[in-house]
């Protein structure tokens, strides 16, 4: 499981070293090689290793291909998916068309999501999380979020 918020860089040819605490992790599961796409609602990338992007493609594969939201989907998603690996100074390359969709230039954040990484342009995140703490307060706690023990 991939956990914590990781302030990092991206250098000059738009890659980002992975968290030396994640490495180990990553090799493990999947020998480094990784997929990185678009999240098909918020300004942010998606890094999955590649066993558990293969799971995730599998369920989207098998919804119903006229449906609008599988088609936005898949040509979201699937449709900006890039194979990645570690290199030998465990970084991956971020393509320049995904960066420009996350609007990623130097500093980001990654979110680890249990499964997944999310990667954020610095300031998008902090407004996303200012964002997501205005508008729980506009709405009522779902009951399943309500009965857990924190």
């Amino acid at each position: 499981m991939f956990r914590g918020v990781h302030n990092l860089s991206v250098d000059t040819k738009g890659r980002v070293k992975i968290p030396t605490r994640h490495q180990a992790q990553i090799d493990e599961i999947c020998s480094g090689k990784m997929v990185l796409s678009i999240h098909p609602d918020d300004e942010c990338l998606l890094l999955y290793p590649l066993k558990d992007w293969q799971i995730l493609e599998e369920k989207i594969s098998v919804l119903p291909s006229l449906n609008i939201h599988t088609k936005r989907l898949k040509r979201k998603l699937i449709g900006h998916a890039t194979d990645c690996e570690l290199d030998k100074a465990a970084r991956i390359l971020i393509p320049s068309t995904l960066k420009h969709y996350a609007h990623i230039d130097k500093k980001i954040i990654m979110s680890g999501q249990g499964h997944n990484f999310e990667l954020w342009d610095e300031d998008i995140w902090h407004k996303q999380l200012d964002n997501l703490d205005s508008l729980s307060k506009q709405t009522q706690i779902p009951i399943e979020i309500a009965q857990l023990s924190l």
